[in-house]
């Protein structure tokens, strides 16, 4: 298939009602889907929860649950919802939910959307490292389900085993100082990627010098994690103040995907997570929307694999096409238009964009994005 560049149209948005819903200071967003129903559910850093969006018609999306800190919801340990993820465990959909503020974990069983049960959670404390969680993902191994999770203040990973939703046990967390240094000084993301039946843990790390992405194996003894490799910026990469981060397989190799604060994208070949090499990258100039990268997603499109980057400083959303990941090019962008610190309906709702899915639904390709400063989820058609 050829590269292709892309005409990106919003569609329908979702903006903030202080009455009813839960989207003052959007960031992290997940997706899943239940029956023929897609829904994404978005953390909601200043309103102290989360909203449960039904987008399966993506003209008129509907809110259908949320739910914030000792609220009707009866839930607690909400304060500053900083991330969000979705597991099925045992045929039932539940959301992982970080507090950052309440150095909390949460699981709630999200199976009826329009009513959102919090079944337990988990305080952080000096010994466990769970305070100030910011970054989240969710890994299945050995017929269990874990949230990995990463402290931005404790420098640190940690694994919670989740696969009782209601009862979540503690594994194990390691630490910046744990190997002089583990290169976790001030994490911020964590995706995961399984490499020759080995679950890792790729984190970013923003308050290092230099700054760069550390390669945890947390699957070989969850009880016992072990640091495996990393990689460091320097005068030839983009990875200065790294946020973002996914994984992806392209040809039979493993990448990492960065975004960050160097305003650019970089591609990490992971396939020998001990020896982590960089294999291309992206910049941003006066003709690309790549300004701190928040967020980066990765989805294939007509056989060729794309990272959706959602850039805070250039309140927009890009694709690059890293089909070859040695030679990405950039292909489209959507950008705010000039309303800002709030949108209505009839405007877009970018101002600050923070986290991105991508979904396809009536065989059309759509990203759902969040905008923290205009607290509103913004749907956008791409058409090649």
């Amino acid at each position: 298939s050829k590269i292709s560049c892309y005409t990106l149209t919003s569609v329908s948005n979702v903006v903030h009602d202080p009455t009813s819903l839960e989207l003052n200071g959007l960031g992290e967003i997940a997706l899943f889907t239940m029956g023929s129903s897609t829904y994404v559910i978005g953390a909601a850093y200043v309103d102290d929860g989360f909203e449960i969006i039904d987008i399966s018609n993506p003209n008129s999306p509907t809110s259908v649950g949320r739910c914030d800190d000792d609220s009707s919801c009866d839930a607690t340990k909400l304060k500053g919802v900083s991330n969000v993820a979705v597991a099925t465990i045992g045929g039932t959909t539940y959301a992982i939910v970080l507090a950052f503020l309440d150095n909390a974990i949460s699981i709630f069983d999200i199976s009826t959307p329009s009513s959102p049960t919090q079944v337990a959670n988990m305080v952080g404390t000096d010994a466990n490292k769970l305070k100030r969680a910011y970054g989240l993902a969710v890994a299945e191994f050995g017929g269990k389900t874990y949230a990995v999770v990463v402290s931005n203040t404790q420098h640190s990973l940690a694994l919670v085993d989740i696969s009782t939703p209601s009862s979540p046990v503690y594994k194990d967390h390691i630490t910046n100082s744990d190997c002089h240094p583990c290169h976790l000084n001030t994490a911020v993301s964590v995706a995961v990627a399984t490499i020759s039946g080995t679950t890792y843990a790729v984190v970013t790390a923003a308050g290092e010098s230099p700054d760069g992405i550390a390669i945890i194996d947390i699957s070989t003894d969850p009880t016992d994690l072990e640091y495996i490799g990393e990689i460091e910026d320097d005068a030839d990469k983009e990875l200065d103040g790294p946020n973002g981060v996914a994984t992806t397989t392209i040809n039979g190799k493993t990448y990492a995907i960065v975004v960050g604060q160097d305003d650019g994208i970089s591609i990490i070949d992971i396939s020998t997570p001990s020896s982590p090499a960089y294999v291309g990258e992206i910049e941003d100039d006066a003709d690309k929307e790549l300004e701190y990268g928040r967020d980066v997603e990765v989805a294939t499109i007509n056989g060729r694999t794309y990272a959706f980057v959602a850039a805070v400083d250039d309140d927009a959303l890009a694709i690059i096409d890293i089909t070859t990941p040695s030679s990405p090019v950039y292909v489209g962008e959507f950008e705010d238009d000039s309303n800002k610190g709030g949108c209505t309906a009839s405007q877009v709702c970018l101002d600050g964009a923070r986290g991105v899915v991508i979904t396809t639904i009536g065989g059309d390709t759509y990203a759902v994005v969040t905008a923290y400063d205009d607290d509103g989820i913004e749907i956008i058609r791409v058409m090649g």
